[in-house]
């Protein structure tokens, strides 16, 4: 299949969140990092499957093939774990998050299994009526402050890179490498799924900024970072309804705000900060079952996980 029918075919049959991983682009883009890149379509008597599989390295020569958020297609979960067992066979194992419990070894999850979502369709008006009274409050503080939100281009790269670092230190998490960004915004882009940046300028500064991901009519946020200063000015939540609106007006049907804490996982998650100010937008929360391997050398795997544990990589 070329680009724009295996595009098509995702669309068809993208999951409610994270269908832009299944995209050409996101391939082309996990292919720019080194990275080897096998896409499976099959349409038989019992439906279609597709998977978007990015090949993961293991000690001693083994691998493992990573297919976030999938597979996909209208075949049932068993049909395609049988599909990819022939496909992919010679791998140790496959590493899958389909939307369907697979009855597979579970593992900690790689993407997010739980996140909140706008449906655009409903309009601008009774979108904005809905959101908590605290977020509307914020969102119109920020516009009297004179924040301004823009999508911008790759120019403004070095602003996110330096708020990504601030926030990173600040929130205690790690991040990809600077190069990571740039190949995904350089990669991700034209007829199909498109990555950018988006920022919000207070005193002509950039003060908060996202990298966006839009593909099937979902507007997904990938990645966000924020200044230590000015924190009082609400910058991020004018620039998240900016792109809500852009995004209505644009025709999209969906606004994804990618990856929440699990319901009742409680104040001490890592996440539970950014869930807050993520549920604040009132969207409906969408939950997978997670991420499952499928073993393919039984032998090796059970070693693997008795002696060192899966490491996780980041994708």
């Amino acid at each position: 299949m070329d680009r724009r029918a295996w595009n098509k075919a995702v669309e068809n049959h993208a999951p409610r969140f994270g269908g832009f991983l299944h995209s050409w682009q996101w391939g082309e883009f996990q292919r720019s990092l080194g990275r080897v890149v096998e896409r499976v379509h099959r349409e038989d008597e019992q439906g279609v499957t597709l998977a978007q599989a990015v090949k993961m390295p293991l000690p001693l020569g083994q691998y493992y093939w990573y297919i976030p958020k999938g597979p996909i297609g209208s075949a049932s979960v068993d049909h395609k774990i049988e599909v990819l067992r022939q496909e992919l066979p010679d791998a140790m194992f496959s590493r899958l998050e389909p939307v369907e419990n697979p009855g597979l070894q579970k593992v900690n999850d790689m993407q997010p299994s739980t996140t909140t979502i706008l449906d655009l369709t409903k309009g601008r008006d009774e979108i904005f009526n809905n959101l908590k009274s605290k977020t509307r409050y914020n969102i119109r503080l920020a516009e009297r402050k004179g924040v301004v939100p823009k999508i911008v281009n790759m120019q403004r790269f070095d602003d996110f890179v330096r708020l990504l670092e601030q926030t990173t230190t600040r929130d205690k998490f790690s991040a990809h490498p600077e190069a990571y960004y740039r190949a995904m915004l350089d990669v991700m882009k034209n007829d199909g799924a498109e990555a950018y940046l988006a920022v919000g300028f207070y005193e002509e500064r950039v003060i908060c900024a996202n990298i966006m991901i839009d593909f099937a009519g979902v507007r997904t946020y990938l990645h966000g970072a924020s200044s230590n200063l000015h924190r009082n000015v609400m910058a991020p939540y004018l620039l998240h309804w900016y792109l809500i609106e852009d995004a209505i007006r644009q025709g999209m049907h969906t606004f994804d705000f990618w990856g929440i804490a699990p319901e009742g996982s409680g104040p001490k998650h890592p996440w539970a900060g950014i869930t807050r100010y993520k549920k604040g937008f009132n969207g409906e929360i969408v939950t997978h079952p997670g991420t499952f391997d499928l073993q393919m050398k039984h032998m090796w795997y059970g070693a693997y996980r008795a002696m060192r544990g899966v490491r996780r990589f980041k994708i």
